[in-house]
């Protein structure tokens, strides 16, 4: 695990936290985790890491969390699943 992540990591992390705890309610913390990996490719850090921010941020907030895997992922419109595009629309 690293600890020298960047500030517009960080502050990418606590922006979608604070969005999914505002819209949903609870944090999925993989699916959150991989969106911001997916949006912060140059960094290269792994998704394991993204998570563990995630979580962290999550617990800060008193925020409700899930670990669902990633097949939720691969059901959103806009997904990228390991870097290919294949997301289907939610029924």
């Amino acid at each position: 695990m690293r600890y020298d992540y960047s500030t517009r990591l960080r502050d990418d992390v606590q922006s979608a936290v604070t969005t999914a705890f505002r819209t949903y309610g609870i944090v999925n913390i993989t699916a959150v985790a991989e969106r911001i990996r997916l949006r912060n490719l140059d960094e290269n850090v792994a998704l394991e890491d993204v998570e563990h921010l995630v979580l962290a941020a999550a617990q800060l907030l008193g925020a409700a969390i899930e670990f669902e895997g990633l097949t939720m992922i691969d059901r959103l419109p806009d997904a990228h699943v390991n870097g290919r595009p294949g997301g289907r629309p939610l029924p």
